[in-house]
């Protein structure tokens, strides 16, 4: 079965884990050199949250992730990964989809729809907050926006927190 919405805003749900972590634990993994990486927050938590800021991303993609297509209904699909350190964060932002929009030719931001999915259970300290819904989950808890909603994800735990982002359009 496919999820299937004209309006991703607020939507969950959970997929089949088809992964394990040998698919991306030992991935690569090396921080993003922009750390404004595609989106939009406030000039002051630059200053605020300084080397926490960002998110690390992989050296090598498994192919298998491909496979969380298969659960959603959405055209143009892409997958990336992230890895969050303890004390990582990306602080409340929206995201403008640069890469996307252009590789994808996209011009209206609002038809790009978000998917994020927990790659292993929720531990303490792993956050996703989708405007005022905190998000948490066990492995292959997904949870959705499109458009620019305000967001934000941080690790304030003591282990790694690992997330598949998928990216397409309606």
């Amino acid at each position: 079965m496919k999820y299937s919405y004209s309006d991703w805003n607020g939507k969950s749900g959970t997929i089949p884990v088809f992964w394990d972590n040998d698919n991306f634990v030992d991935s690569g993994w090396y921080r993003h050199p922009d750390k404004t990486h595609g989106f939009s927050t406030e000039d002051q938590n630059y200053k605020i949250y300084g080397d926490n800021l960002g998110v690390y991303i992989p050296e090598t993609l498994d192919p298998i992730f491909e496979k969380a297509f298969d659960f959603f209904d959405l055209k143009e699909l892409v997958f990336s990964l992230s890895m969050y350190d303890p004390g990582m964060i990306l602080p409340w932002h929206k995201d403008n989809y640069p890469t996307y929009r252009k590789n994808k030719q996209v011009a209206d931001p609002e038809s790009v729809v978000r998917i994020m999915v927990f790659l292993e259970d929720a531990k303490p300290g792993h956050q996703l907050w989708i405007e005022d819904k905190f998000c948490f989950g066990k492995a292959g808890s997904w949870y959705s926006w499109q458009g620019r909603k305000k967001h934000m994800a941080c690790n304030v735990g003591e282990q790694r927190r690992y997330v598949l982002q998928l990216t397409g359009l309606v």
